[in-house]
């Protein structure tokens, strides 16, 4: 595969051409310092790569034409990765879209926890943060986007989680089990989801509640990490 990759939401056929934006094309002949007739991969974020060439040829708003010469169906990461989380403040959603899907998250689902402090609905601003996940896909060389979604209250996402038949764990300080002896219980191919809690942690009655739907109660280390970070040891962690 080619170094540069270039995002297209739709990756056409072996010998048709597809347009890219005016900014991936200045990135290109730019800062890469690419020329017509360079290969690059294309990605749609829904598992089609693409071996493309580039070419001078330009749109009138300054979009780039690139041929397919090679296509392919890329599998997803495997198993399935669900990183549920309570929404945290400022720009730190961002950080947390940016490296989870680094770290290789299948799924970003938000919940609304007790103590939150930021309701899962920031999340209809969804330009920019599928613009955020299509940046860290492409940085990550990865054929699949996360999904993120904005799951709802806790007690019911977990509930959902488990009908899918995902294995799911909170992340806690207190009467926890480390995180690989819990991973180490389960099949490779076994779905996982770990819950994250907002700043002033989950409740008790919350961490209860998760148990009793089936929950392992795991830890990440002996200190205590905002959402995002305990978010990316997550989704790396489940990878491991």
């Amino acid at each position: 595969m080619s170094s540069l990759w270039l995002h297209c939401d739709f990756v056409p056929p072996v010998g048709a051409s597809v347009e890219i934006s005016r900014d991936e094309a200045r990135h290109a002949f730019g800062a890469r310092r690419l020329v017509a007739g360079d290969i690059v991969t294309l990605f749609d974020g829904r598992g089609t790569l693409a071996q493309a060439r580039l070419t001078d040829q330009r749109t009138r708003s300054g979009d780039m034409l690139v041929e397919v010469v090679e296509c392919q169906q890329a599998a997803a990461l495997m198993p399935v990765t669900t990183v549920a989380f309570a929404v945290p403040k400022g720009d730190r959603l961002a950080t947390l879209l940016d490296m989870t899907t680094q770290a290789g998250v299948s799924r970003l689902v938000a919940v609304v926890c007790a103590r939150s402090v930021v309701d899962a609905d920031k999340l209809e601003r969804g330009e920019r943060w599928q613009r955020i996940l299509g940046e860290a896909t492409k940085v990550a060389k990865r054929a699949w986007m996360p999904e993120l979604v904005a799951g709802g209250a806790l007690l019911a996402v977990a509930k959902a989680e488990r009908a899918r038949g995902a294995a799911i764990a909170v992340a806690h300080t207190t009467d926890a089990i480390g995180f690989t002896a819990w991973r180490a219980t389960l099949t490779p191919s076994t779905p996982l989801t770990v819950f994250i809690g907002p700043e002033g942690g989950f409740e008790d009655s919350e961490i209860a509640a998760l148990r009793a739907l089936g929950a392992a109660v795991v830890s990440l280390g002996p200190c205590v990490m905002r959402v995002e970070t305990a978010a990316v040891a997550c989704a790396m962690l489940m990878r491991a």
